[in-house]
C-alpha cells in the first residue's frame, strides 16, 4: 500500500506537459489569445520562450482600463511581442484595435513585420474613429499571403499597383475607398472567395465591379438604406458556385450568366419607392442564375417574381432545393412550379419578426393549395413556423 501511494504521489507531482517537444507546446498555445500565451513564460524557465514561436498571433486591444491607457499598454505589448519573436514563419496574424488612440506608424510597422514573417493569413479589424491608416506597400506585394480580411471604420488607401499572386480569400467590411479603381485594384487574379460588407454611405464606390475568372464564392451585403442613390453592381464570374446577396440599397444589377452556380441565397428589401424597372431588373438577374441547384429567397422576392413582367420567361431547370422565407404568403408560387421541373425539396418559412414565429394560413381570400396540385417529383415539403386554422 505504501509503494502504491508513493507512486501515485510521484505521478501527480511530475509535470508531464513540460516534457513535450517545443513544437507541440507552441502548437497548444496557438489555441488561446496571445496575451494568455505570453503569461505562460512565468511558469518556469522551460516555458520562458515557448510563446515567442507560436504560428498564430491573436491580439485584441479590448480590456478593462480606460481607452487611452488600454491602447498605450497594448501597443507596448505588441512591440515587445514582435521584437522577441524567434520564428521566421507565421501562419496567421489577427489584430483588433478598438477605441482609444493608436499610433498609425506603429500599426504600419507591425504589418510590415508580419509580412517579413511570411504571414499566410492576415486579419485587421480597426474600430477607431477618424483614423487614417496608410497600409504599407509590402502588404500588397506579398507573395505568401493567402487570406486577407480588412474591417473597420477606417479609410484605407490601397497603393497601386497591387500584386498578390497567392491571395485566394478576401474580406472587405465597412471600409472607405478612394474610388472605384481603388477597390478594383485589390482584386486578385486567382481570388476564389470574396466577402464584401458595405455599411458606410460614403464608401466612395459608385459601381461595384466584380470581375473574376476564378471566383467561386461571393458574399455581398449592402445595408445602408438610401433609395435616392443609384448604386450599381456588376458581376462577371463564370465559375461562381456560391452567391449570397443581402441588399438594402437601390442597386442596378448587371450580372452575366453564372453557369456554374450551385447555391444562391438572396435577400432584397423592397418598398413602395422602387420602380417597376427595378423589379424587372432583379428578375432579370434571377434569369442569369437559372442554373442554380439550391435557392433561398427572402422577404418580398417571391411576390416580385410573380408580379414582374418577365416572370414567365424564368426556368430553373437544375433547381432541386427551394427555400422561401418571406413575410407574406403567396400560394400562387406553389401552384406554378412548372418553372422548376426537377424540384425535390420545398421549404416554406413564414417569418413575421423576432417575437412572432407562428402565423395563420388561409387568411382573407387566399386558400391553401391541395397536396394533389403539387408536382409529383417533390420528395419533401416542409412548412416551417406555419399553422392553420
Amino acid at each position: 500500500m505504501m509503494d502504491q501511494s508513493s507512486k501515485l504521489s510521484d505521478s501527480k507531482e511530475k509535470d508531464r506537459i513540460s516534457t513535450l517537444p517545443d513544437e507541440i507546446l507552441s502548437h497548444i498555445l496557438c489555441f488561446m489569445p496571445t496575451k494568455y500565451a505570453a503569461r505562460t513564460s512565468l511558469l518556469s524557465t522551460r516555458w520562458k520562450s515557448i510563446w515567442t514561436s507560436v504560428h498564430i498571433i491573436d491580439l485584441d486591444s479590448l480590456g478593462e482600463r480606460r481607452h487611452n491607457e488600454q491602447s498605450s499598454g497594448f501597443m507596448d505589448f505588441v512591440d515587445r511581442l514582435l521584437l522577441l519573436r524567434n520564428s521566421p514563419n507565421l501562419n496567421k496574424f489577427l489584430l483588433r484595435c478598438r477605441f482609444g488612440y493608436y499610433n498609425p506608424y506603429r500599426l504600419n510597422s507591425w504589418i510590415c513585420t508580419v509580412i517579413k514573417f511570411n504571414v499566410k493569413e492576415l486579419v485587421l479589424d480597426f474600430e477607431i474613429d477618424r483614423l487614417v491608416v496608410e497600409l504599407p506597400r509590402s502588404l500588397f506585394t506579398s507573395v505568401n499571403l493567402v487570406v486577407l480580411k480588412l474591417a473597420g471604420d477606417v479609410f484605407f488607401r490601397f497603393p497601386m499597383p497591387v500584386f498578390l499572386p497567392s491571395l485566394k480569400v478576401l474580406h472587405l467590411h465597412s471600409l472607405t475607398f478612394l474610388d472605384d479603381d481603388s477597390f478594383q485594384s485589390i482584386l486578385s487574379a486567382i481570388l476564389e472567395e470574396l466577402d464584401i460588407e458595405r455599411t458606410k454611405l460614403g464608401d466612395n464606390i459608385k459601381t461595384l465591379c466584380i470581375c473574376s475568372s476564378t471566383l467561386k464564392k461571393l458574399l455581398l451585403y449592402n445595408c445602408f438604406r438610401v433609395t435616392s442613390l443609384q448604386r450599381s453592381v456588376v458581376i462577371k464570374a463564370p465559375v461562381l458556385e456560391i452567391f449570397q446577396l443581402n441588399n438594402f440599397v437601390s442597386s442596378v444589377f448587371d450580372v452575366d450568366e453564372l453557369p456554374s452556380l450551385v447555391e444562391a441565397n438572396l435577400t432584397i428589401y423592397f418598398d413602395n419607392y422602387r420602380s417597376e424597372d427595378y423589379y424587372n431588373g432583379f428578375v432579370g438577374m434571377l434569369g442569369k442564375i437559372s442554373n442554380v441547384q439550391h435557392l433561398e429567397l427572402s422577404n418580398g422576392i417571391p411576390k416580385v417574381v410573380i408580379e414582374a413582367f418577365d416572370y414567365n420567361t424564368l426556368l430553373f431547370h437544375n433547381l432541386t432545393h427551394l427555400r422561401l422565407q418571406i413575410y407574406d404568403i403567396h400560394w400562387s408560387i406553389l401552384l406554378d412550379l412548372g418553372h422548376m421541373p426537377n424540384l425535390k425539396v420545398l421549404v416554406f418559412n413564414k417569418f413575421m419578426g423576432p417575437k412572432t414565429w407562428s402565423c395563420v394560413c388561409g387568411v382573407g381570400n387566399q386558400s391553401v393549395p391541395k397536396c394533389s396540385l403539387l408536382p409529383r417529383q417533390l420528395n419533401l415539403v416542409d412548412l416551417q413556423a406555419i399553422r392553420g386554422k
